[in-house]
């Protein structure tokens, strides 16, 4: 099979001449306790000593819920990786006065505190962003993005800038901004040759309320903490916040929620977040936002449109694919048969990040749109052998068996297709049942991160039931394969109320805790993911939330030998 490198054509540069290109387009604390026994053993030695020891400390930071806005301050501050592990890509808004965009970067893991007297400055591009009474954005040189109706019309500043061929393993402090305000961080660059690899995932914060942000911002904590020491970057599966809610809920001027709710959403997990890479794909709620291609950060993306962008990159052992799901046209199909084919080549690992889920308990899951996912999407996941991909837009918590599209083994039928439904062997290491050797692939789609979860608030509240004799039994989601076989036989998707249904609400009520059920998928809390990958291990670990309660809800657990 012939390899190529679709990244040669890139300028390889040093750190002292690096570009900011605008896309057109688109922790380290102590870990929480669990409920699960401890996973050192596998591999062994899977965790080695670093070859320099850092202190990044968190930042004092008061994270405020009551006020939107920008200033000549950098505001929703994201960084991201850009064209590979050892590049960063910085982000961030202020108000439309605020032109200049700088970088200022500096060995040291002392962030703000440290002595950037003889620093790197690296100037990046501004552009300004325009917001309609309508909702419509626009910017020179970019596709608008639709809008639906706003109180009053708006101007921002984006800036963007990137730094590239970073030193492998050391450690870098950042100002951004301008004279007029910066913002200060620091990050530990990726090892040559890591050994495991750790990330935090959740989806569909989707924050409406200012009052519900903290919400969020206990999700988010808890999952980094949970992480431990090793974390190494965090994927967001999309929805950051609630696109149709188009005005503030107090009388602040009536100054447009969308543009800034992105902002406030990334603001208040700022000192969790400061020195993590911070993934993203493009939600549903976002299309018509400037999420998708303004703000979701200085990321080197193959293709992009108004909906939004999708990407890939490598990290030693594993390579990770970012999709969008808002559209799933031809283009990005081809580059990713290419980019399974060539980028992911080499790789242990093959982990797809989507915001629509193909296979769900929700009752999304028999959608148009998820169907066409299926059958554009899922063959082409069999075909390279994807490990992993990780789900959202239903609100709800699945998994399945390893699934493959062939014609070997229990099949249920999906149009002319067959589907296979393969239950891998399983071999026990120290306390830990792997499936071992998997022949497909595994699909998770992990609750919501923010105050959508329960039934009534979450966009997945009722999961599918099948008849058990005259009762409801709940769909077995870990075991069945979903698809329209169940509107044939019941006559119609019938409802998880008939089952057992939750209250609502977030962890500040004073409601009962409940832990969800495996079943039906609904769970009536925050949820977050804990993916953790060695040379020949995966794991990928579901919490729920609630308050300062940490619990193992479920897991996924691979070895390959």
């Amino acid at each position: 099979m012939r390899i190529t490198n679709h990244k040669i054509f890139r300028m390889n540069i040093s750190m002292l001449f690096v570009f900011a290109l605008f896309m057109t387009g688109c922790n380290k604390s102590e870990p929480a306790p669990s409920n699960k026994e401890s996973k050192s053993e596998i591999p062994s030695g899977s965790v080695i000593p670093p070859e320099e020891t850092y202190n990044i400390v968190r930042p004092s930071y008061t994270p405020d819920y009551e006020n939107y806005g920008v200033s000549a301050t950098p505001s929703g501050v994201n960084m991201t990786y850009y064209s590979d592990i050892y590049s960063r890509g910085f982000s961030w808004l202020t108000d439309a006065e605020t032109t200049e965009t700088e970088l200022y970067l500096v060995k040291s893991d002392n962030g703000e505190q440290a002595d950037f007297a003889g620093a790197t400055k690296i100037t990046g591009n501004s552009l300004l962003l325009s917001y309609d009474t309508s909702g419509n954005i626009t910017a020179e040189g970019l596709p608008a993005a639709k809008g639906s109706g706003n109180a009053s019309a708006t101007t921002l500043m984006s800036h963007k800038v990137h730094v590239e061929n970073l030193e492998k393993g050391k450690a870098y402090s950042y100002k951004i901004g301008s004279e007029d305000g910066y913002t200060y961080g620091a990050f530990i660059v990726e090892k040559d040759k890591p050994k495991e690899i750790t990330a935090v995932h959740m989806s569909d914060a989707q924050t409406r309320d200012l009052n519900k942000t903290n919400v969020w911002r206990n999700t988010f904590v808890k999952s980094v903490k949970t992480a431990g020491k090793g974390l190494d970057m965090a994927l967001y599966n999309g929805d950051q916040f609630d696109q149709n809610n188009r005005t503030e809920s107090s009388s602040k001027d009536n100054t447009p929620f969308r543009l800034f709710r992105y902002s406030k959403a990334i603001d208040v997990i700022q000192d969790y977040k400061f020195d993590i890479p911070y993934m993203s794909s493009s939600g549903n709620h976002e299309p018509s936002s400037p999420y998708s291609h303004y703000l979701m950060g200085d990321i080197d993306y193959a293709g992009f449109d108004y909906k939004g962008c999708y990407y890939s990159y490598n990290y030693e052992f594993a390579h990770f694919i970012v999709l969008n799901t808002n559209t799933i046209d031809d283009a990005q199909i081809n580059w990713l048969k290419e980019d399974l084919d060539n980028e992911a080549y080499d790789a242990t690992w093959k982990i797809v990040m989507l915001h629509i889920a193909p296979y769900s308990t929700g009752d999304h899951s028999n959608d148009s749109e998820n169907q066409n996912i299926v059958k554009k999407l899922t063959p082409i996941f069999s075909e390279y052998h994807v490990d992993l991909v990780l789900q959202a837009h239903d609100h709800t918590y699945n998994k399945t068996l390893p699934y493959r599209w062939d014609s070997a083994g229990y099949t249920e039928t999906y149009g002319n297709d067959e589907v296979v439904n393969l239950e891998p062997q399983t071999e026990k290491i120290g306390n830990v049942d792997f499936d071992k050797n998997p022949e497909g692939t595994y699909y998770v789609t992990t609750g919501a991160a923010g105050h959508r979860c329960g039934e009534e608030e979450s966009d997945g509240r009722w999961a599918e039931v099948i008849k058990d004799g005259e009762s409801w039994k709940g769909l077995d989601s870990s075991r069945t394969f979903l698809n329209n076989k169940y509107k044939i036989e019941l006559g119609g998707l019938k409802y998880a109320n008939q089952y057992k249904s939750y209250q609502s609400g977030s962890y500040t009520s004073a409601q009962d805790y409940h832990v969800g059920d495996l079943a039906t998928g609904n769970v009536n809390a925050q949820m977050f993911g804990v993916l953790k990958l060695s040379e020949n291990t995966m794991s990928y670990e579901v919490y729920t939330v609630n308050g300062d309660t940490v619990k193992l809800f479920d897991s996924v657990d691979v070895l390959k030998a």
